[in-house]
C-alpha cells in the first residue's frame, strides 16, 4: 500500500481541505478577538489580523499554501462573519523545493470559495478558554482542483506519522466544535498527471452537509463518530460522464451518500447510447451489443464505510434496484469490421474485472423490464424477446478473493413474464472462479399461446407460427464460454408452422407453401407427448460461437433443445435442409420454366402482332397504288 499522499493518511481529500478551512476560521476568530481587544481604538486590527492569518496558514501547511480574499467582515458582538472570494493557493516555488528534497506530496490543491459565512461564533470563549464553538458554517460555490502526480519516492520513503486534526489546531485551540457545515454547489476538478497522457475528471453541483464536528484530544477515539463528525451527507446533482469508448453517457439525476445512514442512493441513473441504433453500429463497424439502461432508483445499504474509505473496498449488505428498463440490441449485419470475441465477457466474468473490490450479500431487483432485440442479416428483420415485471434476488455478488474462497458461487432467482404471455422462473448459478465462465441456468415457463413466438422466430429462424398451444417448458443447461449441454422438456399441442424465405424482390418474407406442407405433414410433430403418450425430450448440445453474446447464447441453447422436441433433430434437420435445397432448386427450375414459357408466348404474340401490322401496312399500300392507277 502506498504511504500518505496528503496531510493526513486515510482521510478523504474533501476533509483535508475542510480542515484547512476550519483552521483558517479558527485563526480568524481567535486572532480577531485578540486584536479587537488590543487595537480597537486605533482601528489597526485588520492589517494585523491579515498578517496573523497568513502566518498561521503558512505554518500549518509548511509554507506550501497561502490564502487570498477580497473582503472579510467580522461582527464580534453577534459572532457572525463573512469571507468573500476566498482562495487557498499552492506556492509552486515551495513545491519545487520540496520536490528536489523528495518531500513533495502527490497531490496539490487549489481552492476558491465565492462566499464563506459563519453564524454565532463563541468568540469570547475561543479567546479566553481556547474552546471554539460555531453554530453554522455555509460555504457557497467552492471550487476545488486536485492535481495528482504520483512521485516514486513516496512509495519508498517513510514520511513519519502524519498529524491528526487535533494536532493541527492545538496551537490555537484545545477544542473545536461546529454544529453544521453546508458546502453548496461544489465543483471538483481532478487532474491525473501520473500517466503519459493527462486525464481530467470533473464533478459539478455537489452539496455536502456535515453535522456535529468535534475535534479535541479524545474525539479521535470516539468510535461512534465518522472522522470527528456525527454524519456527512453528499448530494450530487445532474452528473454526466462520457465513457472511454465515446459510445455512451453515464447520467445520474441525483446521487445521495450518507455516512450516518451508511447508504448510497442513485435516482434516475442511466447508461445512454450517444448515437441512434444505425449510427451506433456505423461508428462501431462490427456486430456487438448496444445497451440502453435506465434505473429509477438504486440503493445500497449497510455499507462498511471504514473499509470503503481506507481500502477502497465496497462491502455492503444490500443493493435494491427499482423500476429498471433494460434494452439490449445487436445487429449481426455488421460483419465488415473486426469482430471482438465474447469469451470471458459474460456478466459474472465482467464482475471480476471491476477495479473496485466489491462484496454484496444480496441484490434485489424490482419491477424491471428487459428487452433483447437482434437484427438478422439474412431476413432483414429484427427478432424481439421481452421480459416484463421482472423481480429477482442475487446472492454473493462479489469479486473479492476472500469471499470467493469461502463461497465461489453467485446465485440468482428471477421471476418474470415472458413476452407478456406467461410466467417464467429462471435460476442461475455462476461459478465466479471458473476460468471458462461456467454457469448453470434452469427454469420453468408456464402455459401460453405459442403464436407470440412469431416476434422471435420469424425474423431469426424464418419460421411463422400459425398455431401452437404451449403447455409448459422446463429446462436445465450447464454452460460456459464455449458451449452448453443440458435438457429441454417442451410440452405442447396443435403445432403448425410455415417455413419462410426472403422474397426474390428483396422486400419481405414469403411462405414456402409446398415445403411447409411437407414439413407439417411428414416432419414436425403436432403434439408432445404424441397421441400415444410418447414424450420427446430435447437434448441441448450447442457449441458457442465466440462472437455470440451472453443473452443471445441463452435463447439459442434453448432453441437447440426445442428442435428435437418438435421432431426436428439434427439428423432430420440435415435431411430436411438437403430436401429443401433440392425442392427449392426444383421449384426454381419450374418457376424458371414457367417464366421462360411465358416469355416465349409473349415473343410469339409479339411476332404475330408484328406480322399482322406488316400485312395491314402492305394492304394499305396496295390500296393506295390501285387508287393511283385509276386516276386519268
Amino acid at each position: 500500500m502506498r504511504p500518505e499522499r496528503g496531510l493526513v493518511k486515510g482521510i478523504p481529500k474533501w476533509l483535508i481541505v475542510t480542515g484547512i478551512i476550519l483552521l483558517v476560521i479558527g485563526s480568524v476568530v481567535g486572532a480577531a478577538w485578540f486584536y479587537y481587544q488590543k487595537y480597537i481604538a486605533g482601528n489597526r486590527w485588520k492589517p494585523l489580523l491579515q498578517a496573523q492569518l497568513k502566518e498561521l496558514v503558512a505554518k500549518s501547511t509548511d509554507s506550501l499554501y497561502h490564502i487570498e480574499y477580497t473582503d472579510f467582515d467580522l461582527n464580534i458582538t453577534s459572532g457572525n462573519a463573512v469571507l468573500k472570494n476566498f482562495k487557498l493557493v499552492p506556492d509552486t516555488a515551495v513545491y519545487n523545493k520540496l520536490l528536489a528534497k523528495h518531500k513533495a506530496p502527490d497531490n496539490l490543491f487549489t481552492l476558491s470559495v465565492k462566499e464563506l459565512s459563519i453564524k454565532n461564533v463563541g468568540a469570547k470563549k475561543a479567546y479566553q478558554e481556547k474552546i471554539l464553538n460555531i453554530d453554522n458554517i455555509t460555504i457557497d460555490k467552492p471550487s476545488l482542483t486536485i492535481v495528482n502526480k504520483r512521485l516514486p519516492f513516496n512509495d519508498t520513503v517513510k514520511v513519519g506519522k502524519p498529524k491528526t486534526p487535533y494536532q493541527i489546531i492545538s496551537k490555537v485551540f484545545k477544542q473545536l466544535k461546529i454544529d453544521t457545515i453546508a458546502l453548496n454547489d461544489i465543483s471538483l476538478n481532478y487532474i491525473n498527471k501520473s500517466n503519459p497522457v493527462t486525464k481530467r475528471t470533473a464533478i459539478r453541483h455537489l452539496d455536502i452537509s456535515i453535522s456535529k464536528i468535534l475535534i479535541d484530544s479524545l474525539s479521535s477515539q470516539d468510535t461512534s463518530r465518522f472522522y470527528y463528525t456525527r454524519g456527512i451527507n453528499f448530494t450530487l446533482h445532474n452528473y454526466q460522464l462520457a465513457t472511454a469508448d465515446s459510445l455512451y453517457y453515464v447520467k445520474v439525476k441525483q446521487l445521495f451518500f450518507s455516512t450516518s445512514q451508511r447508504c448510497l442512493i442513485l435516482d434516475k441513473a442511466r447508461l445512454e447510447p450517444r448515437y441512434s441504433k444505425h449510427d451506433f453500429f456505423a461508428k462501431l463497424g462490427r456486430t456487438d451489443d448496444r445497451f440502453d439502461l435506465s434505473f429509477k432508483k438504486i440503493a445500497i445499504s449497510n455499507i462498511n464505510l471504514q473499509r470503503f474509505l481506507r481500502d477502497q473496498i465496497l462491502y455492503a449488505g444490500l443493493m435494491d434496484i427499482n423500476n429498471a428498463d433494460v434494452e439490449i440490441y445487436t445487429n449481426n449485419a455488421y460483419k465488415t469490421g473486426k469482430r471482438k470475441s465474447k469469451i470471458g465477457k459474460d456478466p459474472h466474468q465482467q464482475l471480476q474485472k471491476l477495479a473496485l473490490d466489491l462484496r454484496l450479500a444480496r441484490l434485489n431487483l424490482h419491477n424491471t423490464s428487459i428487452k433483447y432485440a437482434e437484427a438478422d442479416a439474412t431476413s432483414g428483420y429484427t427478432g424481439v424477446i421481452n421480459f416484463s415485471n421482472t423481480s429477482g434476488t442475487f446472492f454473493n455478488v462479489t469479486d473479492d478473493d476472500d469471499a470467493k474462497r469461502r463461497n465461489p458461487f453467485m446465485l440468482a432467482h428471477i421471476n418474470t413474464w415472458f413476452m407478456d404471455a406467461a410466467p417464467l422462473r429462471v435460476n442461475f448459478k455462476f461459478n465466479l472462479n471458473a476460468k471458462n465462465g461456467a454457469f448453470n441456468y434452469s427454469g420453468h415457463l408456464g402455459k401460453f399461446d405459442g403464436r407470440v413466438l412469431d416476434k422471435l422466430v420469424r425474423p431469426l429462424a424464418m419460421v411463422h407460427v400459425k398455431s401452437a398451444d404451449i403447455d409448459r417448458l422446463d429446462f436445465n443447461v450447464d454452460a460456459s464460454n464455449y458451449g452448453g449441454k443440458g435438457m429441454v422438456q417442451f410440452y405442447y399441442h396443435n403445432l403448425n408452422v410455415d417455413l419462410l424465405k426472403k422474397d426474390t424482390s428483396g422486400v419481405g418474407l414469403v411462405k414456402q407453401g409446398f415445403i411447409s406442407k411437407i414439413a407439417n405433414t411428414l416432419i414436425i410433430e403436432d403434439n408432445n407427448p404424441d397421441k400415444k403418450g410418447n414424450f420427446r425430450p430435447g437434448p441441448v448440445s450447442l457449441r458457442r460461437d465466440p462472437y455470440t453474446s451472453f443473452f443471445s447464447f441463452l435463447y439459442k441453447a434453448l432453441l437447440d433443445g426445442l428442435k428435437p422436441s418438435v421432431g426436428f433433430d439434427r439428423k432430420t434437420e440435415g435431411t430436411v435442409n438437403k430436401a429443401i435445397e433440392k425442392v427449392s432448386t426444383l421449384m426454381d427450375k419450374i418457376h424458371q420454366f414457367k417464366e421462360n414459357r411465358k416469355e416465349h408466348r409473349e415473343e410469339r404474340k409479339a411476332r404475330r402482332e408484328q406480322k399482322r401490322q406488316e400485312k395491314e401496312q402492305q394492304k394499305q399500300q396496295d390500296q393506295q397504288q390501285k387508287e393511283q392507277e385509276k386516276q386519268p
